[in-house]
This record gives C-alpha cells, sequence and structure tokens, in this order.
C-alpha cells in the first residue's frame, strides 16, 4: 500500500494531487498521512485523473 503525505486532515480529504511520475489505478487503495500531526487514514480511489502541469489527481469515494 502506498502512503502520501499530505498538510492538513486526511479524513476531510475528498481528492489529492500526485506528481505524474508515481502510478495510480482506480479502486487502489491508499494511506493518507498528514505531515502536521501523523493522523492517517486508508482511502479507495473512485478515480484517477489528469490534473495538468504534470499531476494526476486522486479522487476518492
Amino acid at each position: 500500500m502506498k502512503t502520501i503525505k499530505i498538510d492538513g486532515n486526511p479524513a476531510d480529504l475528498t481528492a489529492v494531487m500526485v506528481p505524474q511520475t508515481d502510478e495510480y489505478h482506480d479502486h487502489e487503495t491508499v494511506r493518507l498521512e498528514s505531515s502536521i500531526d501523523g493522523a492517517s487514514v486508508e482511502k479507495t480511489i473512485f478515480r484517477v485523473v489528469d490534473g495538468g502541469e504534470d499531476q494526476w489527481e486522486l479522487q476518492f469515494e
């Protein structure tokens, strides 16, 4: 399982931007971990969309 560091509360996120150099797939489960307090949640990717500027937008269920 891949871990993605984010700023803020990971439980509130419905989408996150990641570099296109990383490979993600629809319905893959990832761990979102806060760089502030270490809180983490596991979320399943609903859809991977081209977010522009060499980034993927991972959208969660």
